[in-house]
């Protein structure tokens, strides 16, 4: 430790001076400056202080950019204090490594301290790079990404703030830096991030109305599923005799990002609006602000839903199309994720058997995922158009809630399908806006496939004839 910086701390002082010198000093060192005179106010007092400072702009940055038009969510809280008890476990290692009991709560006080700037810049960050006030270079934005751009920063700023505040140990003994860099830092870093206030979603959304929305997944909306399903299964339309209609089944598993919820309702929009699938749409959601409007997204859901849908059209006729939105693994996994339930992931062989097992002979099977490529082979045959976000080998992009939808997703159906009915020529559109985005962003080729039965492919040339008459009868 240098001769000149300071070994003890200040006492004294009021709490608010106090507290104010703590968050000063986080500043400071969160810039790389050296420590102030003072060095850190350290007591439970002042850790408790500024832990709950760091919780409160936690929750001010994600309320900030959404307003009273969202909900508090007490899913995130974890994720959110998951740092507590490592900075103390840590604090006390360093306490045992350099003999001195005050490093147990000096630890988690810098820690805390230096946090807080970069959860108030990232915050701005991805505020003004979603409104398009920040365009930062594609290697910033594409390969590392704002998180892991400032989430480095904080990691080495943190680093040299111990090392400055403590000094090195002694010889033979594991130093400071490196026991807050293994306990508290990589931890970190692995756990998922949630914020504590999300915007809810309705279906009177567009008209501008104010929703109302759920705090949590309560008792009651577990034992409501049933009867959402059930609901949802009802207003579905029955087949028209000699139409060849297009039905469509949305699935959003992912309850813990925002995006893939945001994804299937704009897509339940797109396709009532051109593709004449109004009453015969059913969409299965897993999100915290929608468990009482729409059925959860679950293996069991999603068989039930098809089902249903098998038994309104005229298989010889009608053409299903199956969106599914949400993580993939190299497994060729799709996440099925809703705190706290256990659920299952679905697998190739789950999808195909759900969709046999329903009796629907025309299919459109959209993977918007990380590895969805591997779900080609369990789902081809003459009569599908299997669409995948990426190749089996490669992830794809956009899953971050500043999106409204993945990026192949918006290629594919928020652009391509809105100028063509055509679902193969939309991919050709697709894929080639998905090569010039992540080339600019410097991203690696996800690849997205495509496999279109020769059976399908005339069906699907029938159906954009149909709806193409339509729009010529409707003008």
């Amino acid at each position: 430790m240098d001769a000149n910086e300071p070994t003890q701390t200040k006492t004294g002082k009021s709490p608010a001076k106090a507290w104010l010198e703590n968050m000063a000093q986080g500043v400071r060192l969160a810039f790389f400056r050296r420590p102030a005179a003072f060095q850190f106010h350290v007591s439970a007092n002042h850790f408790i202080a500024i832990a709950a400072s760091s919780l409160a702009v936690s929750f001010v940055c994600a309320f900030a950019p959404i307003g009273f038009g969202g909900f508090f969510n007490l899913q995130a809280l974890p994720s959110e204090l998951f740092w507590v008890p490592l900075a103390l476990f840590a604090g006390y290692l360093v306490s045992c490594t350099m003999k001195d009991a005050g490093n147990v709560l000096l630890v988690p006080v810098a820690v805390a301290a230096i946090g807080i700037p970069f959860t108030i810049a990232s915050s701005a960050a991805w505020f003004a790079v979603e409104h398009r006030w920040l365009r930062a270079p594609p290697p910033v934005l594409g390969v590392l990404g704002i998180y892991q751009l400032f989430f480095a920063w904080w990691a080495l700023a943190t680093l040299v703030a111990i090392r400055r505040l403590i000094g090195p140990a002694p010889r033979g003994a594991t130093s400071p830096a490196a026991i807050v860099a293994f306990v508290v830092l990589l931890p970190s870093y692995f756990v998922p991030s949630e914020p504590l206030w999300e915007p809810s979603f309705d279906t009177e959304e567009a008209s501008g109305q104010a929703g109302q929305h759920r705090l949590a997944f309560s008792e009651s909306a577990l034992y409501a599923q049933t009867e959402l399903l059930d609901a949802a299964v009802q207003q579905l339309k029955p087949e028209r005799a000699g139409v060849e209609d297009l039905y469509f089944v949305g699935f959003a598993p992912y309850a813990s990002q925002d995006v893939f919820t945001k994804e299937t309702l704009s897509i339940g929009k797109l396709l009532e609006e051109r593709f004449d699938t109004n009453g015969r749409s059913i969409s299965l959601i897993s999100h915290a602000s929608l468990v009482d409007k729409y059925p959860i997204a679950t293996l069991t859901s999603l068989r039930e839903a098809l089902q249903a849908v098998g038994e309104r059209i005229n298989p010889e006729e009608d053409v299903v199309l199956l969106h599914l939105t949400t993580h993939g693994s190299e497994t060729h996994e799709l996440s099925v994720d809703f705190y706290p339930l256990a659920l299952q992931a679905i697998r190739p062989g789950d999808l195909r058997s759900a969709l046999d097992d329903a009796g629907i002979k025309w299919r459109i099977v959209v993977v918007s995922a990380c590895y969805s490529g591997g779900f080609i082979d369990a789902l081809k045959d003459a009569n599908t158009l299997v669409v995948t976000a990426s190749d089996a080998k490669h992830t794809s992009f956009g899953c971050g809630d500043a999106f409204d939808f993945t990026y192949f997703s918006k290629a594919y159906y928020d652009e391509a399908l809105r100028k063509t009915r055509s679902f193969e020529q939309a991919f050709t559109l697709a894929k080639e806006s998905i090569r010039r985005r992540e080339q600019t962003e410097g991203l690696e080729a996800s690849n997205p496939q495509m496999f279109l039965g020769e059976a399908m492919k005339a069906k699907l040339s029938s159906l954009e004839k149909r709806l193409s008459a339509g729009d010529a009868i409707a003008k």
